[in-house]
């Protein structure tokens, strides 16, 4: 799956506008990740993002419109990973939202 150059783009921005340090990217599950360490928090996949959310905020997360589980078998949710639609993160304040999110799950 490709994936949207120009959201990269928008998630390297809006991690420097969080102060975010220690970032890196990499090529994850077909999509641009952002990690941690060797930890990854956000990945840009297709025009949407996966996010992983602190198990303290997945139901309510999940809960947001455009927002699904990530089922990579079709069946079972991985962890506390959540899709986000290319809706949902179209404006960037949204788009910093989840990002810091994700980032408050490895930190």
């Amino acid at each position: 799956m490709s994936y949207d150059q120009g959201l990269v783009v928008r998630v390297a921005s809006a991690l420097d506008s969080l102060g975010a340090r220690g970032v890196r990217q990499k090529n994850v599950f077909g999509g641009r990740g952002f990690l941690v360490g060797k930890t990854t928090f956000v990945i840009v996949w297709g025009e949407g993002v996966l996010v992983k959310v602190p198990a303290a905020e997945y139901e309510a997360a999940r809960a947001a419109p455009g927002v699904t589980p990530f089922q990579p078998d079709g069946t079972r949710p991985m962890g506390t990973w959540l899709v986000v639609s290319a809706e949902s993160v179209a404006d960037d304040p949204e788009l910093q939202e989840w990002v810091a999110r994700g980032l408050r799950t490895v930190r």
